[in-house]
This record gives C-alpha cells, sequence and structure tokens, in this order.
C-alpha cells in the first residue's frame, strides 16, 4: 500500500515538473499561425489544430479594433464600401492602391464579395456593385422611419389616380437607379416591375433624368463607359454625342422621356429628385404601354410627373429627410 501511494506521488509530482505541451510542438505553424495562435495548452491535451485555449502575454493583439472584431472580416466590408465612391467600379490593382491592401488580401475580399452577391464581376477584369448591395440597400430605404418612400407616397398616389398608369419610384445607388417603390395600373395591360431591381443610368425615363443631374464628374465617368452598358432595344442610346444631347434637354425641360429605349413596347415620363443639398437622390416616373400612352399623354404625363418631383424635393429640403 505504502509503495503504491510513494509512486503515485511521484507520477504528481513529474507531471508538475514536466514543461507545458504546446501547439508549436505538436503542430509545427507557419510564422503567421504561430503568431495569432501562440498558445500554451495543459499538458494532457492533445490537439490536432492550433486551437486558442489560453494566450500567451507575450503575443500582439492580432485584431484591429478590439477583440471581438473578425479583421478580415472588417478588411472585406471596407473593401466593399470602396465601391460607393466614383467611379463605383474597381479593378483588383484600384482597391489595393486605395485601401493599401496586399494583392492576395485584395483577391480574396473581392471573391468573397462577389460570391456573396455584393460585386458583381465585369468583362474588364473589374467589379461592381452587385444585386445582394441593392437589396441592402433597398431594405436600408423601407426601414428608414423618415425616408424618400415615406415623403413621395402621397405623390405617388396622386399621380396613380390622375393617371391610372404605373408609378414607380427609384433612390439613387451609386451609378444605378434603385427601384425602391411602386403603384401598379388598375388596367389588364400594365407594365410589370420588380422593387429591388436596379437599373444603369442611361436608359429609361428616371435614369436618363438622374444621370442628367449628376455632378459633371461623375455623369463623365458613366458616359466614358457608355459603350460597355446594355444595349435594351433599337432605340437605346449608345451613342456619347446623341446622349449627351438627351441629358442637356432633360436638364432645360426638367423631365426625361423613355420611348421604347428601355421596353420595346412602353412609354414613359420621369424626373429627377433632389436632396436637401441640392444633389440628385432619386426620381419618379409614370409610364404604360406604347399604344396606349401617346404624344398627348405623355405632354400630361410630364406636367404631372414634374410637378411631383418638385414637390417631392421641396418637402425632403424642408423636412431634412434625406
Amino acid at each position: 500500500m505504502r509503495d503504491r501511494e510513494r509512486t503515485g506521488r511521484a507520477a504528481h509530482a513529474a507531471a508538475r515538473e514536466a514543461p507545458a505541451l504546446t501547439t508549436r510542438a505538436l503542430h509545427p505553424a507557419s510564422p503567421l499561425t504561430a503568431w495569432v495562435h501562440g498558445i500554451t495548452v495543459s499538458p494532457h491535451i492533445a490537439m490536432r489544430e492550433a486551437i486558442a485555449i489560453r494566450e500567451r502575454a507575450d503575443v500582439p493583439e492580432a485584431r484591429e479594433g478590439g477583440p471581438y472584431v473578425i479583421s478580415s472580416a472588417l478588411r472585406t466590408l471596407q473593401v466593399l464600401r470602396a465601391f460607393a465612391e466614383p467611379p463605383y467600379r474597381l479593378g483588383l490593382t484600384e482597391v489595393m492602391a486605395r485601401l493599401g491592401l496586399e494583392r492576395n488580401q485584395a483577391y480574396r475580399s473581392l471573391k468573397t464579395l462577389e460570391a456573396a452577391g455584393f460585386l458583381a464581376a465585369t468583362d474588364d477584369a473589374r467589379f461592381t456593385l452587385g444585386p445582394a448591395a441593392a437589396e441592402l440597400q433597398f431594405a436600408a430605404t423601407r426601414s428608414a422611419g423618415a425616408s424618400l418612400t415615406e415623403v413621395a407616397a402621397p405623390l405617388m398616389d396622386r399621380l396613380s389616380e390622375e393617371t391610372g398608369e404605373t408609378v414607380h419610384l427609384f433612390m439613387r445607388a451609386g451609378d444605378r437607379a434603385l427601384c425602391v417603390d411602386k403603384r401598379d395600373s388598375t388596367q389588364s395591360v400594365r407594365l410589370v416591375s420588380v422593387l429591388g431591381r436596379s437599373f444603369p443610368l442611361h436608359a429609361g425615363a428616371v435614369p436618363k433624368a438622374m444621370l442628367a443631374h449628376l455632378p459633371e464628374r461623375e455623369r463623365e465617368a458613366v458616359l466614358d463607359r457608355l459603350g460597355e452598358l446594355p444595349r435594351y432595344t433599337d432605340k437605346t442610346i449608345v451613342d456619347r454625342g446623341r446622349l449627351e444631347a438627351v441629358l442637356a434637354r432633360v436638364r432645360a425641360q426638367g423631365y426625361a422621356v423613355s420611348d421604347e429605349d428601355f421596353d420595346s413596347a412602353a412609354r414613359g415620363v420621369g424626373a429627377a429628385v433632389f436632396g436637401e443639398d441640392g444633389e440628385v437622390v432619386g426620381g419618379i416616373s409614370v409610364g404604360g404601354p406604347s399604344y396606349r400612352v401617346g404624344d398627348e399623354a405623355l405632354a400630361r404625363f410630364a406636367r404631372l410627373v414634374r410637378a411631383a418631383a418638385e414637390e417631392i424635393s421641396r418637402r425632403l429640403a424642408l423636412a431634412g429627410k434625406l
């Protein structure tokens, strides 16, 4: 009995004196892994992977912004935010230059955002905001306590009653027009649209109205890549000179006409809406099937749409809603 007790005490003492087992001894790590996972574990724990149990005091903080911030996720979100500024489309080297990232970091962030739908690749090896970004923009707009949609709602109702045609409200999302609200026509044949869908600014009534009133630098950035934008119908303007002339006319008259340049069977009128700072924030439109919307109807719609857009802009400016 005494022999067993002495043996037990000796084993216990040996265990106390044994050096601590580290993940580095079990699982040799790269310099990066050793820096992040420089930990010490109890002698009886065998680990297949380097898992942080108790951090050493001499290991530097591995995360930006505090212990609860995932640095790689934060970096990826910073890459996404870079697309909120002109020219709204960036390539790998441009992202690296803007954010000071290494090539591998920038590439992994871009591909992650693309896989999640927040970015979409272009034919010229660049990226633009994708449908998931538009969905978030739409949700943010709808959930805001005092927003463009709330201010515009009664004006949209009135336009719908006055015209009997479909009314759309758009919000600017970078270099695209995002559909955030609508009033469907009660007629059996009518325009059909999807809330949350976004469109480039070179075709359609509201997109062209918005493009016409963008700051010159941002407007030029859109026109510079006009040849890359979709040609929806035979009437879609893809010639820069012609489109510039149309935009000048839009600025002069206060509204834009879509005469089958986006949908070959639809016509409509759209006008830009401005925020309290005078910058274009969206637009409102009325449209319907071409066979029902003749020149007289277009002229009447133009007066109504322009008045509605001006009233929405006035209310936004007075209330400071946007």
